[in-house]
């Protein structure tokens, strides 16, 4: 979650991935067949097998991919169930799921603690040849020590957004909007690469989609010589197109500003953000529309749909009382605003996005 004052108090991207780096390398891999684990009641893994033998801490994300491994739903697995009864589950559904055959590749961190665990088929996806990756795709123009690096979510998945300072707008007086790329990988390893936006007065994000499709949801590279090459090759396409957006979003940031929201609109909008390409709960609708009132009676003038952009972004970076997915949902949602040609049927009172 983000608590930064100022776009200056975040880490640079080069210190970041320095510290990333350090932490990855402090990894040890290991390949053993899968009939090897056991998980005890006492929330334990067992491992027996000729190169790793003993007791170890799982992570949660290591708990997660045993879920997976065997077939369980993993926020129930997670959320829902102590340990004696996941240890039961899983001695008896491991058996039926992992073949004699098959080979899992566990990472140990500390010599203790299970950080991973996968099906050996695919590599690991790590994080600081992403993050080099996606620096190196930047405009020519922006030096790699200038770029700063905003931290969404950094445990089982990662969640980031890497803003280049130089690369502002000013919609209002007084307000700065900068841009850059955001890079995320969720549970299942896949990793996305869209623009981002940050403001820096009160260090709201947003997320510019490059397209509706998964085509850019990037599955982790499978395991032969040349997979972890194509892997980032095309994390660098999408990052190079991502970069690109950073014009784009000023213009239809600042256009957004001109949109004009007087209350019979606001009041409107409570069925429009229930549907596509928000998605979002009658609840945290109504958090919105009474985070917008507080956007409009801040400031002099009518509302407009840069407020609702605010409202949403900030939602989306700050509201701890959400859940992770409606936090990136929110900060997605708030992107669709520069994303499409937003504008105010006068007919209908309906948000429009073109």
């Amino acid at each position: 979650m983000v608590t930064l004052n100022s776009l200056q108090e975040a880490p640079s991207l080069g210190d970041f991935v320095r510290n990333v780096r350090q932490e990855e390398d402090s990894l040890r891999y290991y390949e053993i067949p899968g009939y090897c684990l056991k998980l005890y009641d006492d929330g334990k893994l067992g491992i027996d097998a000729k190169n790793l033998s003993g007791r170890f801490i799982l992570s949660k994300k290591a708990l997660g991919n045993l879920a997976k491994i065997a077939g369980v739903y993993w926020p129930f697995f997670l959320n829902n169930c102590d340990n004696k009864l996941r240890s039961i589950i899983l001695d008896y559904l491991l058996p039926q799921k992992v073949s004699l055959e098959e080979r899992l590749s566990i990472v140990l961190r500390d010599g203790e603690v299970v950080h991973s665990i996968q099906n050996n088929k695919l590599l690991f996806a790590r994080r600081a040849p992403i993050l080099d990756t996606v620096s190196n795709a930047k405009p020519e123009n922006i030096s790699k020590e200038d770029l700063k690096v905003i931290e969404y979510e950094w445990n089982d998945s990662f969640d980031i957004s890497v803003i280049a300072p130089a690369l502002r707008c000013h919609p209002k007086k007084d307000d700065t909007v900068a841009f850059g790329i955001n890079v995320a990988q969720g549970r299942d390893g896949s990793v996305q690469v869209q623009g981002a936006a940050f403001r820096l007065e009160c260090c709201n994000g947003a997320v510019n989609r490059i397209c509706d499709s998964r085509q850019h949801r990037l599955r982790r590279p499978t395991n032969r010589p040349d997979g972890q090459r194509q892997f980032l090759n095309r994390i660098s396409v999408f990052a190079e197109e991502a970069w690109s957006q950073w014009s784009h979003q000023i213009e239809e940031l600042e256009r957004l500003t001109k949109v004009a929201l007087d209350q019979d609109y606001v009041t409107a909008l409570r069925p429009r953000l229930r549907q596509a390409p928000f998605f979002l709960s009658l609840r945290v609708v109504n958090q919105i529309l009474e985070r917008l009132r507080l956007e409009i009676d801040q400031q002099e003038g009518g509302a407009t749909l840069y407020d609702l952009w605010n409202a949403m972004s900030y939602m989306g970076t700050h509201q701890r009382n959400l859940s992770n997915t409606y936090r990136t949902r929110l900060r997605y949602g708030a992107g669709e605003f520069t994303r499409h040609r937003s504008r105010v049927c006068k007919a209908c009172r309906q948000l429009l996005l073109s």
